[in-house]
């Protein structure tokens, strides 16, 4: 941390943290001056209504005037400081009326610890409790610009030097008594230029987090913009060569060789249009804040998909569904969940031998929902646990069978679920299998369709 005790801020931010800390300074007069209204307020009910013996102080008269005269000036900080915070952002002669209103008040409250010092002790330098606190108040709570710091001061001890001589005739005396409240003063500098280094350095840390943040979520968006452009662009070209490729396929005088490649072709145009969905799904869930939502009837439609994979034969293991025997129903988009099933069964499927099953399990256990996707598979090594909703997963891996994989089902799964209100989590314990469980909140049934943000 940087101590700025014989220095300004930096000019770049001199003015945004000379507002801020304005600002926090105008609320902290708001809330120690109705403090101190009601302290002197009791102080006062209490000299009034109760036995306590306030008559054999010395100079009571003079005290309670102080007194009566502090709770009169009080309310216009008070009040002052609530309007300045309410205009404050409109124009710049409220923030200076605003520091002058700070200054104002700290110094009130400084020669209030002083004339209490004053009126109650004989001697001052003897004991300077109330001035020693006003100061400590001052310089905790209230954040000083370095000159406004040395006005301070210089008003303070101008104004000790000058109200002594009528408490205190002695020469001696008061040049001692004016050393003690150099030194308080001196004390009460280096607390108030630690606070306002202390501040500083927090204002300028977070302004850094807000700026980085911002350069962040501007590059993150220029990202997406440009992935899904690109990603957009290539899915044409790679449509046109795998329809060539099939009208190439049906040329009857098509060797086996050239028949092998056309099928290569075929291969490497759908994993590359498989990538290239995947980036713009990740990009579309950066970006996208909501999506549709309908009531879904969750045995239905997890049977519906299962069938899908069944007849259309996706994967090598056979696949078991097991449902509820009372239907539940909840509210998902159909596509992007169905995008977030189709991901796991796939991984599932990757990963298990071809004599290997994959279940899928829906149950409602205390109030949730839990959809299980289960394989006997080849399992997740422990040490790649942690990293595999990541996107482009340094624990992406080959499948059984070769199957290439870029490292963003997994986070596009999660993403989806989450936007969804649930949560995905995996269980795996290697050549055991894995188990990847979806929890979501059930509805009661009704018709609705509404809008998930």
């Amino acid at each position: 941390m940087r101590v700025y005790f014989f220095s300004r801020i930096n000019l770049s931010n001199r003015h945004t943290f000379g507002s801020y800390s304005t600002l926090l300074n105008l609320k902290t007069v708001r809330n120690i001056s109705l403090i101190y209204f009601l302290m002197n307020l009791t102080i006062r009910f209490i000299g009034k209504y109760t036995s306590v013996p306030f008559n054999s102080l010395d100079n009571i008269d003079e005290i309670d005037r102080a007194n009566l005269l502090s709770t009169i000036i009080t309310p216009f900080f008070y009040f002052g400081s609530i309007l300045l915070i309410k205009y404050f952002e409109r124009n710049r002669l409220v923030s200076i009326i605003g520091r002058a209103l700070i200054l104002l008040f700290a110094l009130f409250v400084i020669t209030n610890g002083m004339r209490v010092t004053f009126f109650v002790m004989h001697n001052p330098r003897n004991s300077l409790v109330m001035y020693l606190a006003a100061l400590m108040l001052v310089g905790v709570f209230f954040t000083f610009e370095f000159y406004e710091t040395l006005f301070v001061i210089f008003i303070a001890a101008t104004t000790f030097m000058l109200i002594l001589p009528y408490y205190q005739h002695s020469l001696g005396e008061q040049l001692l008594n004016d050393i003690v409240s150099f030194v308080l003063l001196v004390m009460f500098f280096c607390i108030s230029r630690f606070i306002f280094s202390y501040r500083a350095d927090n204002y300028l840390k977070l302004k850094a987090i807000e700026e980085k943040n911002l350069q962040i979520e501007t590059a993150s968006q220029l990202k997406n913009e440009i992935l899904g452009i690109v990603a957009h662009d290539l899915r044409n070209p790679l449509a046109a060569i795998k329809t060539i490729a099939m009208m190439m396929e049906e040329d009857v005088t098509m060797d086996a060789d050239n028949l092998d490649s056309l099928q290569m072709i075929k291969t490497s145009c759908d994993k590359a249009t498989s990538i290239i969905n995947d980036l713009i799904e990740t990009a579309q869930n950066d970006k996208d804040n909501e999506f549709d939502i309908e009531e879904v009837e969750l045995n239905q439609y997890l049977l519906k998909i299962v069938d899908e994979w069944v007849k259309n034969k996706k994967g090598q293991a056979n696949i078991l569904f097991y449902g509820t025997d009372q239907p539940i129903y909840t509210h998902i988009n159909l596509e992007k969940m169905q995008r977030v099933l189709d991901n796991l069964i796939s991984n599932a499927i990757k990963f298990s031998g071809e004599n290997d099953h994959v279940e899928i399990i829906l149950r409602e256990v205390e109030g949730l929902i839990f959809i299980d996707v289960k394989d006997f598979g080849m399992g997740i090594p422990e040490k790649l646990l942690p990293y595999i909703f990541d996107r482009f997963s340094r624990a992406s891996r080959r499948g059984i069978r070769g199957e290439e994989s870029i490292g963003l089902g997994l986070s596009i799964v999660r993403q989806i679920v989450r936007k969804h209100g649930g949560e995905i989590e995996v269980h795996s314990t290697e050549a055991q299998g894995t188990t990847f469980t979806i929890n979501m909140t059930p509805v009661k049934h009704s018709n609705n369709i509404s809008l998930i943000k």
